[in-house]
């Protein structure tokens, strides 16, 4: 202990030219600068110097200036740590340089935390320490188990890749150690988020400056050039076939390189290890999979030789020195600047032995990012990289000189004991449920989602609890955490233990805050109460008049209208008789006179009740009762309107035994918003691109499951309708985010429960939630078209395979009857998550219209072709069902964009005939009039001589619900 005290006077820095003496300009300034801000300010300091230039020297000549007793270093990563204590036992780069001269060679004590601190004696036993140096994963306080250091204990933390500073495992290093002085060093130190680092920047150094003074190699740039289009197959083997041609020109001329191949997904790193092993390097993949040990030894067989290179994600990442890197082959690239640069940097280092200029190789076709404009053929890459970085930071310290020279105001109160019950008003609106359990622990409530309980109130006399509740949250107008607004809302939640309905009103009406507090109040053991209940808050009510009413369409797929809102004086009068057939009650809003007295109610399918305004909390739970005792009524006298020519759903009891297909809400269809799957490597998509497969009813009939998800991300669900949250997720699964517009994510299933699904039946009747609505067929509906198919040579039980297009699947098939057909502008295979069928074929018809056909296949249940077989069937009635919504030319266009276009995770829709360009260009000239759909069912399995009456019953629903499209359903067979 006491080491960098007791010798600071034997380091001495200066800046030198010459090679291997002193340091360099920007170290040094940084050194002054450290030292000056630490004489009159006690705010963490943040030193910014570019990547490669020499951070771990400065960091320990700090401990020198600083005179520190005991330091302790965060750094990021395992790999870092090992790095860093290497540097700190020997202090080789201060020593050679000639910077510190120590007599006899005595050397720090270094300590390393390679485990959980559980307890304070694990700090104390580092007290001889000179210096401890550790990740946050092993010492944050932040952690459930780990302790903070004792106080006093460092006098100096230095935060290597200080970027992360505001992260949640860092920012207790420097919360919690108020007495120490904190100096961050990073090359970028600004964020993606836009959070500003704690403290002040003292220093920065321009990465132009150190390019100048030839503190980096040259960095060249390789760019394969391939057809727009191709595939990820074709690109990944372009980049390994360049690979190998620079590595053997450089082993060729004696430098002892060795290649870091990037991939975007850690699945992905074996088989790509694997392309470069078959050219003829010793590569292996290196992923967090692997343990420790397992790196560590690819790490060393790597230095030493052995191996050419590896592949991985983003293995041996922040500042990691191996300057032997000079070979990048980018399959994947970084999106953002700031990983960009530190990866750039980690090649562009000169103190390697054998070694020469760096090389990076890249397609330009998967670029698409903040960075893509260096990925480009015949640019200086030192300079412009340098360029681009300083102008980055420049911003972000005009930014902070802004921010600056504002002084601080007052700081906001509150006195929640004074808060009278008697004051407060609350809105007439009540989510109703039927709760199968009494509430419990009403008393214990500490949160409501995420919002805080500061005060509750009781009655035991109205079986009543009211609920205070704050949210603490940046505004919207600032990244920051240092400014907070809080704002307030109420819930009242009342229980009727007789017929055991719940009532919640509150001020901040979202579904997963009601999912919370029901999940703790009853265990979630609630449902909606069922529209066709729920409707009876009209009984008693005579001289109704409705201002608004809502019809909901019972096609699972509507293309015409989907929710028809009907608003104005006597709205229920613009019910016609024939809208029951397509239409079902979807809300209503009005009044009605009860013993002479005028009322104005509403109430959803979504079990909502409301009325006007706000009122005090007595006569809110006046209200309460009255309504209760409507619902609960045994006798019901609800006045005529308009509305009794619309059905109102039943009561979903179980679960139909033959529901075979799910879709997504049409809010989802209007808004599709963006979705965030896997941890380590995560991928952005769209939730269109998610398909809802293997749907399976359990056998109480009282749940059932299902998978979301895409080729590589899925996730298994249950659907629950008699409880809250009515989806939920099991545990140990990967991860699927929806990001809102407003940028906030939420897993999949609890943003289900705000967007739920539209299941349906084999018949093809409907349910959301617990209310079900059966389809009106219309009268005579047939099974449509049968057309007959010589199956001969085609393995009919096997729909697909795709590691040998050469068998005759039923795909191939089919495939190779839609080339040979004349006149076929374009013919796109859109099978994988997300489709809107197997094959899209796209023509011009003979009366001058434009027809899509849409083939959705399946394999047969059986080595013949039966009619009797429903398996057969169920999963082509939902597919056929759900893609009628493509007759919507603005709905097509958008599709056939999204899935040709090669993405980052390698999906693509590709075209057997015709081009992208030309097949948009067609779809774009047409007017919605022109577009004519059909449907075709392939199902090689069913006998069009035999098929028997269960058949004909659920295909004549399908053809029912197509037609009533305007659309074709078309189903070919066997004989």
């Amino acid at each position: 202990m006491n080491f960098f005290h007791d010798n600071a006077g034997r380091f001495i820095f200066f800046e030198s030219e010459n090679p291997g003496t002193g340091l360099r300009r920007g170290q040094v300034g940084a050194l002054h600068a450290l030292a000056a801000h630490f004489c009159a300010d006690a705010d963490p300091a943040v030193i910014s110097l570019p990547t490669g230039y020499g951070k771990t020297a400065v960091m320990a000549g700090a401990c020198f200036t600083l005179r520190a007793r005991r330091v302790l270093v965060i750094v990021p990563t395992a790999a870092l740590r090992k790095q860093t204590m290497r540097s700190f036992s020997s202090l080789d780069v201060l020593i050679k340089h000639g910077t510190l001269q120590l007599e006899q060679e005595r050397l720090p004590v270094v300590g390393v935390i390679d485990a959980r601190v559980s307890r304070i004696d694990d700090w104390l036993a580092h007290e001889n320490a000179d210096v401890v140096i550790a990740t946050p994963h092993a010492a944050s306080p932040e952690l459930p188990d780990v302790v903070a250091p004792p106080d006093g204990f460092f006098d100096l933390v230095l935060m290597d890749e200080g970027h992360h500073a505001p992260a949640r495992t860092w920012e207790p290093f420097i919360r919690l150690l108020p007495q120490a002085r904190h100096a961050l060093f990073t090359a970028t130190p600004y964020r993606l988020d836009g959070i500003k680092l704690p403290g002040r920047l003292v220093f920065y150094y321009p990465l132009k400056r150190a390019v100048e003074e030839n503190a980096f190699g040259k960095v060249n740039f390789e760019s394969v050039v391939l057809p727009q289009y191709a595939s990820r197959d074709e690109i990944d083997d372009a980049l390994v076939a360049r690979a190998v041609q620079i590595f053997a020109r450089d082993r060729d001329i004696g430098h002892e390189h060795r290649l870091l191949i990037r991939c975007g997904r850690v699945n992905a790193s074996g088989p790509l290890a694997e392309k470069y092993v078959a050219a003829g390097l010793r590569v292996e993949s290196v992923s967090s999979k692997l343990s420790p040990r397992a790196v560590e030894a690819i790490e060393t067989r790597l230095r030493e030789g052995e191996l050419d290179g590896i592949v991985c994600v983003d293995m041996f990442g922040e500042g990691y020195d191996f300057p032997q890197l000079k070979v990048a082959v980018l399959h994947d690239a970084h999106r953002s600047l700031v990983p960009t640069l530190q990866f750039i940097g980690r090649f562009a280092r000169t103190n390697g032995v054998r070694t020469g200029d760096a090389t990076f190789i890249a397609a330009p076709q998967e670029l698409e990012s903040e960075s893509d404009e260096l990925y480009k053929s015949g640019l200086q890459w030192d300079l412009l990289i340098a360029n681009v970085a300083d102008a980055r930071q420049q911003l972000a310290i005009q930014a902070e000189e802004h921010i600056r020279s504002f002084e601080e105001g007052g700081r906001p109160s509150a006195d929640y004991d004074s808060v009278d019950a008697r004051y407060l008003l609350l809105p007439q609106h009540i989510a109703a449920y039927v709760a199968r359990q009494a509430p419990a622990g009403a008393n214990d409530l500490e949160k409501i989602g995420p919002l805080e309980v500061v005060k509750r109130w009781e009655s035991l006399e109205r079986n009543a609890n009211l609920y205070l509740v704050r949210d603490l949250d940046a505004p919207t107008w600032s990244r920051g955490r240092d400014i907070i607004d809080a704002k307030h809302d109420l819930f009242l939640v009342k229980y009727y233990p007789d017929t055991q309905i719940l009532f919640i009103t509150t001020t901040q009406r979202k579904e997963r805050l009601y999912s919370s507090l029901v999940e703790q109040l009853v265990e979630g053991n609630v449902s909606p109460i069922p529209f066709a209940r729920l409707r009876k808050v009209l009984n008693g009510l005579d001289q109704q008049e409705f201002f608004s009413i809502g019809l909901r369409n019972t096609s699972p797929v509507a293309t015409t209208e989907s929710y028809r809102i009907v608003a104005g004086s006597q709205a229920d009068r613009g019910v016609r008789d024939t809208d029951g057939a397509t239409y079902c009650q979807g809300h209503f809003f009005g009044r009605g006179e009860i013993d002479g007295e005028s009322e104005i109610i509403g109430a959803s399918s979504g079990g909502r009740v409301w009325s006007n305004g706000k009122t005090s909390l007595p006569e809110l739970l006046d209200w309460m009762d009255t309504l209760h005792a409507r619902i609960s009524a045994a006798v019901v006298s609800i006045g005529r309107s308009g509305l009794d020519r619309l059905p109102f759903g039943e009561v979903l009891t179980d679960i139909p035994a033959d529901t075979v297909a799910a879709d997504w809400s049409r809010d989802t269809y209007r808004s599709n918003p963006t979705v965030i799957m896997g941890e380590d490597e995560q991928r952005r998509g769209c939730a269109l691109d998610l398909s809802i497969t293997n749907i399976q009813v359990n056998e109480d009939r009282q749940s059932l499951e299902f998978t979301i998800g895409d080729d590589l991300v899925s996730r298994r669900i249950t659907f629950t309708p008699h409880r809250v949250p009515q989806y939920i997720a099991g545990p140990n699964q990967s991860p699927v985010l929806v990001e809102s517009r407003d940028g906030r994510q939420s897993r999949v299933e609890e943003w289900l429960n705000d967007e739920p699904l539209v299941f349906y039946t084999a018949h093809l009747n409907t349910f959301v939630g617990n209310t079900l609505n059966r389809r009106a067929q219309s009268p005579g509906a047939s099974i449509g078209n049968l057309q007959v198919v010589d199956w001969q040579d085609c393995e009919i039980q096997v729909e697909f395979e795709l590691r040998d297009d050469r068998r005759r699947t039923v795909q191939r098939h089919l495939q190779d009857l839609l080339l040979a057909k004349p006149a076929v502008d374009f013919v796109i295979y859109d099978h994988r998550s997300g489709e809107a069928a197997d094959f899209i074929v796209g023509k011009r018809g003979d009366d001058g219209r434009y027809d899509i056909d849409l083939f959705h296949c399946k394999g047969a249940g059986g080595a013949h072709a039966s009619g009797e077989r429903v398996d057969d069937v169920y999963e082509l009635v939902g597919q056929a069902v759900k893609s009628v919504r493509y007759q919507v030319l603005d709905e097509l266009i958008r599709h056939v964009k999204r899935r040709t276009l090669a993405n980052r995770g390698g999906g693509i829709s590709p075209f057997l005939r015709g081009t992208r360009d030309a097949a948009i260009e067609v779809l774009e000239s047409l007017q919605p009039i022109d577009l004519r759909l059909t449907v075709y069912c392939v199902q090689p399995g069913l006998s069009a001589a035999a098929l028997d009456g269960r058949l004909r019953t659920i295909m004549a629903a399908a053809n029912d619900s197509v037609a009533a499209q305007q659309s074709s359903l078309i189903w070919m067979v066997s004989a």
